[in-house]
């Protein structure tokens, strides 16, 4: 028997299913040995990534591999079969998300959100009828395990939730899944996601009171950082970095990596993040020496991507 076949095989079935597994169960499993302890936390950091997904994509393995190859780069190298098992799964994570605790948000620029959703349904079957998908649009009140915020994506969709995995409930009634209510998208005020509690969500429609220190889930404020070459020393060959907030900082070590053109990583997908945000400012480092082709290109980027708010700074 290949025990690390087999251990994999119980992996995937935990995430997928796990209202079916005891606590102690998951603990000795995720436990068993190193190498499945590592990928489980391979998994976790997929689920962490997986926001920017976008629908319709195919599933890059070696393009995942190579990312989370170079990242997560330790002395103690796993096997390269048992890795490439684990790409195949963050691969998917970016597609489809992991668990009904990972959504799908959809940017767009500064359109009239409530006229571009009217036909969008709160409750939907997936093709095969064995799972629900939950829409809600801008504005919805969110509150999970975790916290709160109010949502500044203009739709969101959960990915399909098996319905004898996890309770779905509008204003606390559970929904018959064989006749699903025929609502809108629009209709959902307060959206309550609690895995925690028996894997719950409580859609409320009636009339909520948003507590008024409540935040967006989106930062508004970007910084782009330009190095013009690669910096040495840096953990990707890259010329071009991001952070979140505004960031006097001209020292890559203060930002994250970004590209120009990469699939699962360019500036492009954190662009058009924050451009969902009316209130929304991107603040341009240019390092010494960086060529005028690499502003040029940021500046056209920002203008197709929507950018209203933005400010070039050199070193």
């Amino acid at each position: 028997m290949d025990t690390s076949n087999d251990n994999i095989r119980k992996l995937f079935d935990m995430l997928d299913n796990p209202a079916a597994y005891s606590e102690q169960e998951i603990h000795d499993l995720v436990n068993c040995d190193d190498e499945t302890r590592e990928a489980y936390r391979l998994m976790v950091e997929a689920k962490r990534s997986s926001r920017w997904n976008q629908p319709g994509q195919s599933a890059d393995v070696d393009a995942a591999w190579q990312r989370f190859e170079q990242k997560h780069y330790s002395k103690r190298r796993l096997s390269h079969r048992w890795m490439r098992i684990a790409a195949v799964f963050i691969a998917t994570a970016f597609i489809a998300g992991l668990s009904f605790a990972a959504y799908h948000a959809l940017s767009s620029r500064q359109d009239d959100d409530s006229q571009r959703f009217t036909d969008e349904k709160m409750l939907k079957l997936t093709e095969n009828g064995e799972k629900v998908i939950i829409s809600w649009l801008k504005g919805t009140w969110v509150e999970k395990d975790d916290g709160s915020y109010i949502e500044d994506y203009p739709i969101v969709h959960s990915p399909g939730l098996r319905p004898a995995y996890a309770t779905i409930k509008i204003d606390g009634k559970e929904i018959d899944v064989n006749n699903l209510p025929d609502l809108p998208a629009s209709a959902v005020r307060k959206a309550e996601v609690h895995l925690s509690q028996g894997r719950t969500v409580n859609l409320i429609t009636m009339p909520v009171q948003i507590p008024a220190d409540l935040n967006g889930n989106i930062n508004p404020e970007l910084t782009i950082l330009l190095t013009g070459t690669v910096p040495k020393g840096a953990y990707q060959p890259v010329t071009i970095w991001q952070g979140d907030g505004i960031k006097d900082s001209y020292d890559w070590h203060d930002y994250t990596y970004t590209s120009w053109t990469g699939q699962w990583e360019n500036v492009r997908i954190h662009l058009k993040r924050v451009v969902n945000r009316k209130d929304h400012h991107v603040r341009i480092n240019v390092c010494k020496g960086v060529p005028q082709k690499h502003i040029d290109r940021i500046t056209k980027i920002m203008r197709e991507e929507g950018v209203t708010n933005y400010e070039l700074v050199q070193q």
